[in-house]
């Protein structure tokens, strides 16, 4: 064998021992991790939907007066046992999102954490291409619920017959949350506004909060409620909850809303699209006061049948709500733009880099700009296109996450490094204004992206 078939034997040898005999030890010494932290009480978090947004409300209530520890996006099971091996012994609380995915993800997860509390947001099919139908995905993330001891509490959605039937495989306590009449914690005069954004009463077994949060639609009710309701039973006081709920501004590209200084005001909903809650965004938009509405359809995800009609759906839908509707990216030629009202301007672009030039040409002030797709298109530079120079146009750059959390929008991708730690490196010097990109960039203005952060008006 020749020198370089040498090397890839040993690379490939290497990388099999990493992903199996080494990652077996990381999860054996994280259990045992687990063992001792006696005193931490554990909530694990899993859903088709919101998990994210639940589980940021949450830490954001809970951090008031405890220590928190939790995984952020990243919420597999090599994310659940990192950060259970970071945290502080004695840390109060952690609080894990927990996916499901290929494999028994989510019971591997509830094994490993082993949850004092377990919320669970809705069942849907997010995840077809992996379980198909909506029963195989209840019974994946019904492990979490399954896994709490008997002195636990799950947190069931009251209005979802899927996760309510978890609750015969606890002998924990169970706790429901929804809309219904029957829910132990009830959700009711949920309105929005651009104004004053969501707003709602709570009520609960023993008492009501009236609680708001600037959140674009009504749809983030239910990881409010979720998060409150599980607030109130850990014995959090009222007004420490009211607050820090009013406090929570969002993740930047779940339905951030990005003004720009005398020009359009962009909502950012660019990190899933599954079909079935697709269309919950623009029903926000409608509600909404501008001058002139636009929906930018990219990517849907995660649904069975023919994909044309589906995005046909989405396109109609999108119509009968805005003034203009755009379709952009790989599949933009599927759907077809049948529209009820008179008057909706619709067109394709295969380019996002036209797309934008079109936008920045078009677009007046005060219009209300709807970005939805899922994240491998990063719809999100249209916006920032308005607000710093981007250079890397790249239709499928590869790269997880946010270009917010990347923030190398203004390197042409060609031209940016392609390992990990090389980015690292020039994301750093790019935050502390020691890197500027040719004809110079804004970079060192923009932040590193969490659920609790949002990017400086430029």
């Amino acid at each position: 064998m020749s020198g370089p078939g040498v090397v890839v034997v040993l690379r490939a040898w290497i990388r099999n021992f990493r992903e199996t005999h080494f990652f077996r030890l990381k999860l054996a010494v994280t259990a045992a991790k687990r063992r001792r932290m006696t005193r931490t009480r554990f909530i694990a978090i899993t859903g088709s939907s919101t998990k994210s947004t639940t589980s940021a409300i949450l830490r954001r209530i809970v951090s008031e007066r405890h220590t928190v520890a939790f995984n952020e996006f990243s919420n597999g099971i090599s994310s659940i046992a990192r950060t259970i091996r970071k945290a502080p012994q004695d840390v109060d609380f952690v609080v894990l999102e927990v996916a499901a995915g290929q494999g028994t993800s989510v019971e591997r997860g509830a094994q490993l954490s082993r949850p004092h509390v377990a919320i669970v947001t809705m069942i849907d099919l997010e995840h077809y291409s992996a379980f198909r139908t909506r029963e195989a995905v209840a019974h994946e993330k019904g492990h979490l619920v399954a896994a709490l001891p008997a002195d636990g509490i799950a947190f069931l959605n009251a209005d979802d017959a899927y996760v309510m039937s978890m609750a015969a495989r606890t002998s924990a306590r169970v706790v429901s949350f929804g809309l219904g009449e029957g829910a132990d914690y009830r959700a009711t005069n949920v309105e929005f506004d651009m104004q004053r954004g969501l707003r709602m009463s709570i009520i609960g077994p023993t008492r009501s909060l009236d609680v708001s949060a600037p959140l674009f639609g009504k749809h983030f009710y239910l990881p409010v409620l979720a998060s409150v309701a599980c607030a109130l039973e850990l014995g959090i006081p009222d007004d420490e909850i009211v607050a820090a709920v009013a406090s929570y501004q969002g993740m930047i590209n779940r339905c951030g809303v990005l003004p720009v200084d005398k020009g359009p005001v962009f909502v950012c909903d660019t990190q899933k699209a599954p079909y079935h809650s697709v269309t919950l965004p623009m029903d926000a938009l409608a509600g909404t006061d501008a001058p002139r509405k636009t929906v930018v359809i990219g990517q849907i995800s995660d649904f069975p049948g023919n994909a044309q009609r589906k995005y046909t759906e989405a396109i109609s839908f999108a119509g009968s709500i805005a003034d203009r509707v755009y379709a952009v990216g790989p599949n933009a030629h599927k759907g077809k733009a049948k529209f009820e009202r008179e008057g909706v301007e619709f067109a394709r672009f295969d380019s996002l880099e036209a797309l934008a030039a079109h936008l920045r040409e078009t677009a007046i002030e005060g219009e209300m700009i709807l970005l939805k797709s899922a994240q491998n298109l990063h719809l999100e530079r249209l916006a920032i296109s308005f607000l710093a120079p981007v250079r890397c146009w790249s239709e499928l750059c590869g790269q997880s996450g946010s270009c917010f959390g990347c923030r190398m929008h203004g390197i042409p991708r060609s031209e940016q490094p392609m390992k990990r730690g090389a980015r690292h490196r020039l994301r750093a010097r790019l935050d502390d204004g020691k890197a500027v990109w040719r004809e110079g960039s804004l970079f060192a203005r923009y932040m590193a992206m969490s659920a609790d952060r949002r990017p400086p008006k430029l």
